[in-house]
Order: structure tokens, then C-alpha cells, then sequence
């Protein structure tokens, strides 16, 4: 089981994106964040997005599937 929190990439909410396979809980956060936080993604510079999926990638790569890292 994978988990990732919206809040442990610096959005302040409580979504978690949950599944077993690291695809479909990337692409979950991903489609989260472009639908609830799209003018904060908008804002953000390029380097700064690159930056989110790397994070996004590294927290799901270290997840225990338990939500703390």
C-alpha cells in the first residue's frame, strides 16, 4: 500500500491519495493538486513543479504504506 499526504508537500490540507501501486497514487496527488490547489501550481515556476514531482516521487519511493515517513 502506498499513501502520500497533500500536506507533506507543502499544501496545507488533509487529502491523502491511497492505492497499491505507485502509479495510480502519483497520478491521484497529481490530479488532486490540479484540481484543488491549481492557482498555487499555476503560480509556482517551472523548476519549482519539477521540483513537486520529484518530491512527490521520493515520498512515494520511501513510503511504507503506513503514511509516516
Amino acid at each position: 500500500m502506498k499513501i502520500i499526504k497533500c500536506g507533506d508537500l507543502g499544501f496545507k490540507c488533509n487529502f491523502m491519495a491511497v492505492g497499491s501501486k505507485l502509479e495510480e497514487v502519483e497520478n491521484a496527488i497529481l490530479d488532486h493538486i490540479e484540481k484543488q490547489h491549481g492557482k498555487e501550481l499555476q503560480s509556482m515556476s517551472e523548476d519549482d513543479r519539477r521540483h513537486l514531482k520529484h518530491r512527490i516521487s521520493t515520498l512515494l519511493g520511501r513510503s511504507c504504506g503506513c503514511g509516516a515517513l
